[in-house]
Order: structure tokens, then C-alpha cells, then sequence
């Protein structure tokens, strides 16, 4: 819109679509709580204030709000759409029920399946979403070069046609950060090709501290989102980064990091809540961003400076400001409606103008997608292995000892163990006792038989097995279990559904089919929603020792964050960021 139409919707002269009368308004630009009326014309903001009587025509909307409370559509800053196994459109109908107009999207997840013709699938979906998605260009496919077999590769090259689109908002999350700090030729190339456009990089700095995070900031990136402590986020504030606080499905570091920053009495104005990782079913029973809302104000941060950690702030951050973010005229009408600052139960959302929620109903209808072939079929070049393939042979000794990954609840950190195991037959024998299984992770994407083998501690199943197509980033498939014939079997499953999640039990086996590059459904939000929870219930007969298995073994494949990580190359020790053996030691 042209700064004259912008002037005349301002002084009336263009009357009003919709006058929310009779409300208050969240002035996140203020801090303040203010009777006043909000006018929309043309998909903007026309007016703020109490006298709204001159902006009413005759086919003008008025909703009287009764004391109700107007916000500024809430921004997601930093998603992987393809952890809520939703497609995009399926994904704004999960999340505009909970006030996101605005989602930053970074797809490396199915980059790494499909290479950039999956990120046109994205695109084209994200241009028909009445949500405002901002798509980032994937920096890292694969997150780690050489250390994993990836269904793709974005070179310098392509990351630099992209940076030069219009329809791609930034550089996504700089993941490799040894290669930063290496000075990595490819790397850099893809950080320039971002500076040249003016377009943000984005960042993913797990643990990073001392000299080598402020070498990774003076590379010009940005942001992180993996701090998991007060201290963490402190240092890298300091020193001018924009910090997400993150609240996902699994990594929840919200609460903790909010109790004790408010304590600091420090600017908030850097700091952003994002959810990196979310499932289906917790954006159905929990929410989305208005569920970080009320876990931030239940840790004792004040409603106002959360509300601006998820408008105003990201905005800025973003450089939106002047678009979306606060209530403001000439403002783009992305609005919701809430019943109070501490329920925050959302009554209505407004996106671009258009009330898309109201009622506890979505007003838009959504049309039945169709897909390509490439993005379905993406499980042919997958073998099915026999068992010894899969087992751990050697040669010599009665025990070994054995580097284990330790999972953690809630952390995609995982520890580098030490187990000691039994050798029968010149195989290395699971502890089930002690929770040490077997863990694979076998690739997909290319005709290379590659099988990475190692062992995990910490996820407690019980005479079972559980595999998936879900393991960041490149998605191979992994499988975990307590018996090999057991995984054997999980592995056919998978094959034959075309990717997803798989429970196998002697009793029976679930299957969560994800055809959409193995990673994420065909299917409506509600048909995902009732596979997931059905996968949920057999899931709680096979263990109970941590509350996201599958996602906590998502992450054992993921060679970018500490401590031991297992690709189909082999087991990768991230901090040395090298492959390793897995037996340290015979007797």
C-alpha cells in the first residue's frame, strides 16, 4: 500500500473493514495497558484510540470486546516446521488457533531428504498460508560435511542464487560452527553471500564460549537459540547477540533460563522465545507460542516483557519493526485477542486484516494437497540389512569396554560414556540390565550400504525396539532396540510405510507412517494428531524412563551439538569433531 492510501485510511477518509471497539490494548512499545479502540482498513492498522466513531461505514465490522485485551500477533523467530510432522498448511492450521501470524522457517530437515527442489514444495506451500512465513536458506546441509551421508548438499554456490531470492528471508541457522571458527573456505563463502544481500545469518552455538564465541559473532551471525543456562545467555547478550530462548517438545529451556534472568534486572530488548522443535501433539494439548507465554509468566517474568519477547523483539530482531510487531497505525493488522495476561486464552486471531480464528473455529478452508513423487518416495534406496550387519563383531577378548552416548532428559546435549560389555561369539553383547542397547544408524539417501553402529544409555526400553526416518539433520533411518531381530523388523516396517516412526513389541507393532520425505505426513493435522497419540500409547507399555524417546534418539544422529553423536559414517566425537572408535579398550 502507498503512503497516501496509508494517510487516508489514518483520517477516515477510507472507512473501517473492522473496528475492535471497547477493549485494551497491550502497547508492547510502551509497556503499558490501554483503553483504546484499534481500527482496520485494508489490511492494516487505520487507528488507535478511544473516539472511533468517524472510521465506521456502513459495511463496517464492529466487535465489541468488553474489556478484553488486543495483542500484536505473536512471532515465531526460529521453527523446523517439520518436527511438528505437519506439512505447511497443516502447520498453520495447528498454530493460528494460538496467535502465530508470523513464523521464521528454517527447512534444513527436508533440504537434507530432497535438496532444493523440497525447499520449492515449502515455498509454494508458504505463499498459499494466510500465516506470514519468512523461509530461511538452509546454511547447513549437510550439518556436518563428510561426517554424514546427506540426501543433498547446498554448496556456496547455491546458498549464493538463493541469498539473491526474494522469497528467502536469510541465512539459516550456522550450524557448523568448527567450520567458522576453522575458517572453512566453503563456510565463509555462504556467510558472504548473505553479508552481500544485507540479509541476516542466523546462528547455533551450543556450549560455545570464551574466544571462540566471539570469533563466531565477529563472523556477522546473529542469534542463538541453544543456550541452556542464565550464564550462556548473559555472555553472548554481552556481546551483542540476540538470544531465543527456547521451549520445544523436548529442549525446554524456558523456565529455568527465566527464573533466573529476571532476578538480573537486565535489558530484555535482545531476547526473543522461539520453540526450534515442536510435535504434533503438543501444539494440540499444549499450544504453541501462547503456551511459552504462560510457562515464561508462571516462572515470575512480567506478562508485558514476555509479550514483547514475542512481538516487538523478534520484530526488531528481524527487521520488521516498521511492519509488524506492536499496535500501531500504518502497522499490518496481524492481531489476537485474549482474555486476560495471565490465561492468555486466545478468542480470536487476525492475519493481514482477515479474522482467520474466531469462535474456537478456523475461517479459512484448507484444499487436499497433492505432492511429487520425489518428496514421497524417498525410502527405494534403503536395504534391508541381515543381522549380523547390524550387530557389533570383533575379533578378540571376553569384554570390551565401549564409548555410550548418554541421553538426557529435555537436552540435546548427550554425554560421552564408558561402558563395559560381554563378548559372545566375537560379538559385543547389550547391557539391558543397565540400559546400554544397541543403537544403528543406516542410511537411505544413496546406494552406499553404510551402517554406523554404536550403543546408547538412557532411554529405557523394554524388550522392544524403535526406529525412525526422523534423525537430524539428514534423516537417515536409526533404530534402537533390545533384541537385533526385533530391529530388523522395525527396519522392514519403515520400508514399507515410505518412513516414519515404528514401535515393534512381541505383542504387535505401530507404525506413524511419514511419506513426505520420511519425515512428515500426508495427512490432516487431526489424522496426525490421533496416529501420534496412538504411537504415544505403545510407546508408554515399552518404556517410561524418558518422556520423548523418539525425539531423545532424533538427536543421537545430529554431529553439531555436544558431547557423542552416532551418524551412518560412524560415531562422531563433536568436541574433537572427528570420527572415533567405539571400543576404547579389550580384555
Amino acid at each position: 500500500m502507498d503512503t497516501r492510501a496509508k494517510i487516508e485510511i489514518a483520517l477516515g477518509k477510507t472507512k473501517a473493514d473492522i473496528i475492535l471497539r471497547g477493549g485494551l490494548i497491550a502497547n508492547v512499545l510502551t509497556k503499558e495497558i490501554l483503553e483504546s479502540d484499534v481500527v482496520i482498513t485494508a489490511g492494516y492498522i487505520g487507528h488507535v484510540g478511544k473516539d472511533t466513531s468517524d472510521f465506521e461505514g456502513k459495511k463496517t465490522r464492529i466487535i465489541d470486546l468488553k474489556g478484553k485485551i488486543i495483542c500484536p500477533g505473536l512471532i515465531e523467530s526460529h521453527i523446523h516446521v517439520e518436527s511438528s510432522m505437519l506439512s505447511v498448511t497443516q502447520f498453520s492450521r495447528a498454530v493460528i488457533p494460538h496467535g502465530t501470524t508470523t513464523c521464521v522457517i528454517d527447512p534444513h530437515e527436508l533440504v537434507n531428504v530432497t535438496g532444493v527442489q523440497g525447499l520449492e514444495v515449502f515455498l509454494e506451500q508458504a505463499k498459499k498460508s494466510p500465516i506470514r512465513f519468512l523461509v530461511e536458506a538452509p546454511s547447513c546441509v549437510p550439518s556436518s560435511p563428510g561426517f554424514e551421508t546427506s540426501g543433498a548438499e547446498l554448496n556456496s554456490a547455491t546458498i549464493t542464487k538463493l541469498m539473491e531470492r526474494e522469497d528467502i528471508f536469510a541465512l539459516a541457522e550456522m550450524m557448523n560452527y568448527p567450520g567458522v571458527l576453522f575458517t572453512d573456505k566453503e563456510v565463509l563463502a555462504k556467510i558472504d553471500a548473505a553479508k552481500n544481500v544485507n540479509k541476516l545469518i542466523e546462528g547455533h552455538a551450543p556450549l560455545l564460549k570464551g574466544k571462540e564465541l566471539q570469533a563466531y559473532i565477529a563472523a556477522g551471525i546473529s542469534s542463538d537459540h541453544e543456550a541452556s543456562s542464565a550464564e550462556e545467555v548473559l555472555e553472548k547478550l554481552r556481546l551483542g547477540m540476540k538470544i531465543q530462548l527456547r521451549e520445544g517438545s523436548f529442549a525446554r529451556d524456558l523456565s529455568n533460563i527465566v527464573h533466573e534472568i529476571k532476578e538480573m534486572e537486565i535489558d530484555t530488548r535482545n531476547i526473543m522465545i522461539a520453540s526450534d522443535d515442536r510435535n504434533p501433539v503438543d501444539l494440540f494439548e499444549k499450544g504453541h507460542l501462547d503456551y511459552s507465554f504462560r510457562l515464561a509468566v508462571k516462572a515470575g517474568m512480567d506478562p508485558m516483557t514476555v509479550l514483547q519477547m514475542l512481538t516487538i523483539n523478534p520484530a526488531t530482531h528481524l527487521g520488521l519493526d516498521n511492519e509488524i510487531g506492536s499496535i500501531a497505525p500504518g502497522k499490518i493488522a496481524d492481531l489476537i485477542i485474549v482474555d486476560n495476561l495471565k490465561n492468555f486464552n486466545l478468542m480470536t486471531t487476525i492475519i493481514d486484516g482477515k479474522i482467520q480464528f474466531e469462535e474456537g473455529e478456523l475461517k479459512e478452508k484448507y484444499r487436499k494437497e497433492k505432492y511429487p513423487n520425489f518428496v514421497v518416495n524417498t525410502m527405494f534406496n534403503l536395504e534391508i540389512p541381515q543381522l549380523a550387519d547390524i550387530m557389533f563383531r570383533i575379533n578378540e577378548g571376553k569384554t570390551v569396554k565401549v564409548r555410550t552416548i548418554g541421553v538426557n532428559e529435555h537436552s540435546l546435549v548427550t554425554d560421552s560414556l564408558v561402558s563395559e560389555l560381554k563378548v559372545v561369539d566375537k560379538f559385543i553383547v547389550p547391557d539391558l540390565e543397565n540400559d546400554i542397547l544397541p543403537v544403528i544408524v543406516m542410511n537411505r539417501h544413496t546406494s552406499e550400504s553404510n551402517i554406523g553402529k554404536g550403543f546408547v544409555k538412557g532411554l529405557g526400553i523394554k524388550n522392544g525396539a524403535i526406529a525412525s526416518t526422523v534423525a537430524h539433520d539428514c534423516h537417515q533411518l536409526i533404530c534402537v532396540g533390545t533384541c537385533y531381530d526385533m530391529m530388523i523388523e522395525a527396519i522392514w516396517e519403515l520400508k514399507d510405510s515410505n518412513g516414519g516412526l515404528v514401535i515393534v513389541t512381541e505383542e504387535e507393532n505401530t507404525v506413524l507412517p511419514l511419506e513426505f520425505a520420511g519425515i512428515m505426513s500426508v495427512k490432516k493435522y487431526e489424522d496426525v494428531i490421533a496416529d501420534f497419540k496412538n504411537l504415544g500409547e505403545a510407546l508408554e507399555k515399552l518404556t517410561s524412563k524418558i518422556s520423548e524417546p523418539f525425539m531423545a534418539l532424533a538427536f543421537v544422529a545430529l554431529p553439531v551439538i555436544p558431547h557423542l553423536k552416532l551418524t551412518d559414517r560412524g560415531l562422531v566425537d563433536v568436541d574433537k569433531f572427528e570420527i572415533i572408535d567405539v571400543v576404547t579398550e579389550k580384555s
